[in-house]
């Protein structure tokens, strides 16, 4: 694992500023201090694996990313069920009268979510005290916000994660039910994985001050003791007041951007270790630069979105040039439009068609393997042939040249010398490619954007997304195979993840569009 990660550059001087890693936090005014920019940025240039998720629609997400299945392990512990009820509730269980004695007695001897609810209804049911069976009946009522919007739902018993960001998509979710599919992330990480980042959204929501909530109960514990593993805790706010100060205590590094409440510039000032800033400047920050507090220093810096240029980033620094600049002309993404029906018909399409998707795979495969074993069958006949050439020549060797007696008794042999001469013609193979087609987009991907060492197929397909163009996974690798099988691309190594470049023998020319 890295031990720091390139942050951005320090305004004015355009000075690299690197950050350890470690547990971290970021607040700023969302969509215009460019947080969710800065932890992508961080991920990507880690090569560390993270988890993330979308909470709302229209919220600007990261622009590469991978979507992964929902995670959600059923629990009925009192105190996760006390978590729960305090987020439907709006504030702790302990100020509405007997609920938690309540909820101690309808967890005890069950599993899950659905049969709390059911011991509760027999509590109600059968209890002598009208407070109590009040109480209970409100617990049903509570658990049934969640528990119908939970078996609308399929989930995954595993999470696999690719390198980079790792999406779980929860809008349209009540926040009841976000909070359990978080904090279950969060607890199947701390269990079972090593090495990974987990970015918690909403923070002040997911983890408020002043109650417990599903995912409060289990990130302490992680950012507690999850860096002993390589797991880190990343917390997102919009402001630094309604979060929890407990994990907050845990994070080395505090990166702040634009706010312009009063009382959460006053809380951010007092972050900055004593430097004295104008309140003025922290309301009026532009899109992309911090105040980030990195161990005892304090540094202003524009932080490089992934994928630009680190030139570009220094130049946005020093003021040659603009954040919206670099964000329009390297972070646009493709906006689709659709509601949470369409999304429901896309999943279950892609339900329908993951077999088909298998079966191209499989096919591709037996393909490969096919092409493989013709390979290694002309190797073994062209090692024969060189083998009975090399007989040829041992027999040539062997034989006596004819020699002429002349009357003198002098032994003559003529030979005619004559040059072997071989004329080999040789001419370029000029392809003509163009970014209006697939290849033609791949190829200036990996010319432009990649490093000529190698990429991966998750690199490649988030250069072509920075340039607006999106492909699926499947579609971007048939794509590649054909320009391997055409000698444009070479495929290094023998298992997965595999690795790509451009042949060394090969010249390519980009030739720019005329302009005017």
């Amino acid at each position: 694992m890295p031990e720091k990660i390139l942050l951005g550059f320090e305004v004015k001087t355009g000075k690299p500023v690197s950050i350890p890693l470690h547990h971290l936090a970021i607040f700023g005014m969302t969509q215009l201090s460019g947080k969710t920019t800065a932890l992508e940025a961080l991920i990507s240039r880690s090569g560390l694996r993270a988890v993330a998720f979308k909470t709302k629609r229209g919220e600007a997400g990261f622009h590469a990313y991978n979507e992964i299945p929902l995670y959600y392990k059923p629990r009925a512990d009192w105190q996760y069920v006390e978590g729960l009820v305090n987020v439907a509730l709006g504030e702790k269980v302990k100020y509405e009268a007997g609920m938690r004695s309540a909820i101690m007695k309808a967890c005890e001897g069950t599993k899950d979510l659905k049969q709390v609810q059911q011991k509760a209804g027999d509590l109600a049911a059968h209890t002598k005290s009208g407070f109590m069976r009040s109480v209970f009946e409100r617990l049903v009522a509570y658990l049934d916000i969640v528990i119908p919007e939970l078996e609308k739902y399929t989930f995954t018993d595993k999470i696999i994660l690719a390198n980079g960001v790792n999406v779980m998509d929860l809008t349209g979710m009540r926040a009841e039910t976000q909070q359990l599919i978080v904090g279950s992330t969060i607890d199947y990480a701390f269990l079972t994985l090593e090495n990974i980042v987990i970015i918690i959204p909403e923070a002040w929501e997911m983890m408020p001050e002043l109650r417990m909530t599903p995912v409060k109960l289990v990130a302490e514990q992680f950012i507690r003791k999850g860096a002993s593993v390589g797991n880190y805790l990343w917390i997102d706010s919009q402001d630094i007041g309604g979060v929890s100060k407990v994990p907050l205590r845990q994070c080395d590094n505090w990166i702040m951007g634009r706010m312009r409440e009063a009382h959460e510039v006053e809380r951010i000032l007092r972050q900055l270790l004593g430097v004295k800033i104008p309140k003025e400047e922290i309301q009026t920050l532009p899109l992309g630069h911090f105040f980030a507090v990195l161990g005892d220093k304090v540094k202003k810096v524009y932080v490089l979105p992934a994928g630009v240029p680190e030139g570009v980033g220094q130049n946005v620094a020093i003021g040659v040039m603009s954040p919206e600049t670099v964000r329009d002309k390297y972070l646009k993404k493709v906006e689709v439009e659709t509601d949470m029906k369409d999304l429901e018909e896309m999943r279950a399409q892609w339900a329908k068609t993951q077999s088909v998707v298998d079966a191209i795979v499989k096919v591709w495969n037996e393909k490969e393997k096919a092409i493989d074993e013709k390979q290694n069958a002309l190797g073994r006949e062209l090692m024969n042939v060189q083998k009975k050439l090399g007989d040829i020549a041992g027999s040539l060797s062997e034989i006596t040249l004819p020699v002429r007696v002349e009357p003198s008794g002098k032994e003559i042999i003529n030979l005619q010398e004559k040059e072997l001469v071989v004329n080999i013609g040789h001419s370029e193979n000029i392809v003509q490619m163009t970014t209006d087609d697939l290849f033609g987009r791949i190829m200036l991907c990996v010319l432009k954007d990649l490093p000529r060492e190698g990429f991966d197929e998750m690199q490649l397909q988030g250069a072509m997304r920075e340039r607006g163009w999106h492909m699926e996974r499947i579609m971007l690798a048939l794509n590649m195979g054909k320009l391997i099988k055409a000698g444009r691309l070479l495929k290094d190594g023998q298992k997965q993840p595999y690795r790509y470049r451009l042949p060394s023998k090969i010249t390519v020319n980009v030739q720019e569009p005329e302009k005017g």
